[in-house]
């Protein structure tokens, strides 16, 4: 595996919104691909949901870390991360379609998996049944199940004791 590229991270700034925006619009689902709408309400529609996301971002986790991912001072992606006494937790974390595939993101998560084990607490995050590819990741990284809804899965690294 190649050396990933080195990453940065600086406090998200209102003047990232265009850039939070086009990376949310581009990080939804396969499925958006092929709703039946007009172009023009589906691009109020995420707006609408990207917005509804910043604000439950800001309700649940009042104390979470927005940031931008920067690699040559560029940013290339978005990390939402809160801690508490007892987990860190991973909110969100998206990287460009044009830089995913190069390690940013596994980077990243190592990061907070030293974090995690340096403060003897869990990383939790969850994520999306149809994000095939960020589950191959977190699998890969020793992340386990221990929660599932209809659309996510709850994960846990390291594995809760058994």
């Amino acid at each position: 595996m190649r050396t990933p590229p080195p990453f940065a991270l600086r406090p998200e700034a209102e003047a990232d919104t265009p850039f939070r925006l086009a990376l949310f619009r581009v990080s939804r689902g396969p499925g958006w691909d092929q709703v039946p709408l007009p172009a023009d309400l589906l691009s109020k529609i995420m707006e609408q949901q990207f917005h509804a996301q910043t604000q439950g971002y800001r309700i649940a986790y009042p104390r979470a870390r927005l940031e931008i991912v920067t690699v040559d001072a560029a940013p290339v992606g978005r990390l939402a991360t809160d801690r508490s006494p007892d987990a860190v937790h991973l909110i969100d974390i998206a990287i460009v379609p044009e830089r995913r595939g190069q390690g940013i993101g596994e980077a990243i998560l190592r990061a907070l998996m030293d974090e995690a084990d340096g403060a003897g607490a869990p990383l939790i995050l969850q994520v999306a049944r149809d994000n095939l590819a960020a589950q191959r990741l977190y699998q890969r990284l020793g992340f386990v199940a221990t929660a599932a809804d209809d659309t996510h899965f709850r994960l846990r690294w390291p594995a809760p004791p058994a």
